[in-house]
């Protein structure tokens, strides 16, 4: 039985007709038609996503949208008349099996890029190795070490860092009013630093319990929850990922709990809700979300064969379009896979006033190929670097959870 890694990589090669019908394309254009041999000599593109573990719910999104660009680009010709060739593997949302498939597509796949990585551990490291084999790297993780380490500049991150994170969901909470907060977290970077912005902000308007953070995985949180609630606090915060918050919450509403929990909203959704009902109304929760309603939102729902239901859909499926998009055109404005020219170009297709703007990557390049400057604009963001590759805004939004759908209670635009 063909394994389904197997099959990607498979139907990432375009067929020899699509081939010729690429180079023909491209010498309409008057871009001159590639030799037999770069044609056939693929661009090969790694993408490491978090189909299992903690990032199982947002994982395959990312994949499937690195899928449908590749598929798009290499029914144009391909990039510098070159095809696409992707190799996709599962992070499992895990360091360890993360390195082992990240050292399986640079020295056997000969990957130029490893895009889609989500967790901040995993990022951090395959980070030394892409480092030093001039690996491009884009992520959606938002440990605040991310810059701090890229010490080539060729990690570009299409998330906002954690304390971005708890800065805006704490300033979002503050217009709700509560007097005292409790606050548990997960025990990693991600959400150490997304609490200790969460605090500089509400303490400002609020008594706040001293903080403590909590080891994932355990079979029961009851000894945490009891601490968590022990003063009968006004609202509760609890930064952490949906397998955790599912036990933790459980054990919250057994106890009878009567305050307001409050968490990110990678720690609810379809999964969450199914799994403990109705007792998942009134919850709120709150992390940065594309920009609904605009068209080039509307633009990934109808890539994606969803409907427009006015709810956040995919928030990381549309960072995975946006990533493999912005890659392509870089390369193609680049002319090389020189991963320094290449990263500059990065900033080149998606920073800047005055250029055309484009909102996929079929438009991108017909315009790249017209000898357009553009400014791509993207599903998940703006998508405009600062000079550590960060983007430089994103859309937040707080929502509450009624009737197992969320309500939106704000959004705001927050500077990263």
């Amino acid at each position: 039985m063909t394994s389904p890694r197997t099959l990607i990589e498979k139907t990432s090669l375009p067929t020899r007709r699509a081939l010729i019908q690429g180079s023909a394309a491209l010498a309409v254009a008057g871009l001159g038609a590639p030799s037999i041999a770069r044609a056939a000599d693929p661009i090969a593109i790694g993408s490491l996503t978090p189909n299992t573990g903690g990032g199982g719910p947002f994982g395959p999104n990312i994949a499937a949208s690195h899928r449908r660009v590749v598929e798009l680009v290499n029914g144009m010709g391909g990039v510098l008349g070159r095809p696409i060739m992707l190799f996709q593997e599962d992070s499992e949302t895990n360091p360890e099996p993360s390195a082992r498939a990240a050292t399986k597509l640079i020295n056997v796949n000969k990957v130029m890029a490893i895009l889609g990585t989500w967790s901040s551990s995993v990022t951090l490291g395959i980070m030394p190795m892409c480092q030093e084999r001039d690996i491009i790297q884009m992520c959606t993780s938002s440990s605040s070490d991310i810059p701090l380490r890229d010490a080539k500049r060729l990690v570009f991150n299409f998330q906002a860092l954690s304390p971005v994170w708890g800065k805006a969901i704490a300033e979002l909470c503050v217009q709700r009013g509560f007097k005292t907060y409790a606050i548990m977290a997960l025990n990693n970077d991600f959400t150490k630093s997304m609490v200790d912005s969460f605090v500089a902000v509400v303490g400002k308007a609020a008594v706040v319990e001293e903080p403590f953070n909590y080891n994932g995985g355990q079979s029961s949180y009851r000894a945490e929850v009891e601490k968590l609630i022990a003063r009968k606090p006004a609202a509760v915060f609890i930064p952490s990922y949906v397998q955790d918050f599912t036990a933790i919450y459980k054990e919250i509403f057994r106890a009878g709990y009567e305050g307001q929990v409050i968490t990110s909203s990678l720690s609810t959704g379809p999964q969450f809700v199914q799994a403990v009902g109705k007792a998942a109304d009134g919850i709120i929760h709150g992390f940065p979300v594309p920009p609904i309603g605009s068209p080039v939102y509307k633009e990934y729902l109808a890539e994606a064969g969803l409907k427009d239901t006015g709810q956040v859909q995919h928030p990381f499926g549309t960072a995975g379009r946006d990533q493999m998009s912005v890659l392509l055109l870089a390369i193609e404005k680049a002319g090389t896979l020189e991963a320094a020219k290449v990263g500059a170009a990065i900033h080149a297709v998606t920073t800047g006033p005055g250029k055309t703007s484009v909102t996929n990557v079929v438009d991108g390049l017909k315009a790249l190929r017209a000898g357009k400057e553009i400014n791509f604009n993207g599903a998940s963001s703006s998508v405009e670097f600062d000079a550590q590759n960060q983007l430089k805004s994103r859309a937040f939004q707080l929502a509450q959870i009624k009737d197992g759908a969320d309500t939106v209670i704000a959004r705001l635009e927050e500077t990263t």
